[in-house]
C-alpha cells in the first residue's frame, strides 16, 4: 500500500494527500499568513488551516491515491516510534 503524507478534516472526517508532485487542487500556501490551506470538497467546503508540521504519514489504497483523498476509516496513519 502507498504511504502519502495528508491533513485531517475534522468537518467531514476526510484526509486529503499531497501528492508526490506537490501541487494540489486543494492545498495552497497563503503567503500571507505564512501556513498552508486546504480546502475541502462539496458538501463540506470546510477550510483547514495548518502548517507543513501537522502533515501525518497514511497508508493508503491505491483508488485513494488517484483520487488524492479518503474517508478516515478507508487509511490508516503511520505513527513514529
Amino acid at each position: 500500500m502507498p504511504i502519502r503524507r495528508g491533513i485531517l478534516c475534522e468537518r467531514c472526517r476526510r484526509v486529503y494527500f499531497i501528492p508526490p508532485s506537490g501541487k494540489s487542487a486543494r492545498i495552497h500556501f497563503d503567503r500571507v499568513q505564512g501556513e498552508f490551506r486546504l480546502h475541502c470538497d462539496p458538501p463540506c467546503n470546510g477550510v483547514v488551516q495548518f502548517h507543513r508540521a501537522a502533515l501525518k504519514p497514511y497508508s493508503i489504497a491505491n483508488e485513494s491515491r488517484e483520487r488524492g483523498y479518503a474517508d478516515i476509516g478507508q487509511c490508516q496513519v503511520i505513527l513514529r516510534r
